[in-house]
């Protein structure tokens, strides 16, 4: 049994982030949070809402280890943004299911790299061309799929989708993810906003 307690005594030893730690991290890494939430909500304000939420949340009725946090910042934003878009990601369900896309590479549940290759991508690109090529079904799949590793069951209990659904969207976020070279993302705040161009000096 000496397994048994020294398992125990190793969880023990780790150590629960406090409610200031949970408010840095979300803080520090608020443009990630807000660009992955704008993939879901399509709206900056909403998206900025949606970190808020996670926080507050975070906060009050959970406290992750502290090397978890930043992948329980992302899940919990990421929570949030889906439930605030619940109806316009069902609603493009039924689009689709009548569209599947093949020729392209596939995403492996075990490809850690394509999916740290992918998430390099979305952060990079401008969001209003995601926005503009991607339903929110087809975005919200892509974000779960690459930004917390869900995997394609996963999705379908979150999104509240069918399967068919699922590996539709898949097919069409991956479609244009392997169109598209990383380039640099345009300027935006903290919330998801365009800042204003700098005058030259």
């Amino acid at each position: 049994m000496s397994w048994f307690f020294s398992n125990i005594n190793a969880e023990s030893d780790r150590k629960r982030a406090s409610a200031a730690e949970i408010v840095a991290c979300f803080s520090r890494e608020r443009p990630m949070l807000a660009r992955l939430a704008l993939l879901i909500t399509g709206e900056p304000a909403a998206a900025g809402q949606c970190i808020a939420d996670a926080c507050d949340q975070t906060v009050a009725a959970s406290h992750p280890f502290q090397d978890w946090l930043v992948e329980w910042a992302k899940a919990a934003t990421i929570t949030c943004a889906i439930s605030r878009s619940a109806e316009t990601i069902r609603h493009c369900q039924v689009t689709s299911q009548a569209q599947r896309w093949a020729d392209h590479p596939g995403l492996a549940d075990d490809d850690d790299q394509g999916r740290a290759e992918a998430l390099h991508t979305i952060l990079q690109v401008d969001p209003d061309e995601i926005l503009g090529e991607l339903d929110a079904l087809s975005r919200a799949v892509l974000v779960l799929r690459v930004a917390i590793r869900a995997s394609i069951q996963d999705c379908v209990l979150r999104l509240n989708v069918s399967r068919s659904a699922v590996l539709a969207a898949q097919d069409r976020a991956l479609c244009w993810l392997h169109s598209v070279p990383a380039r640099p993302s345009s300027s935006r705040n903290s919330s998801g906003e365009k800042e204003p161009a700098k005058r030259p000096k």
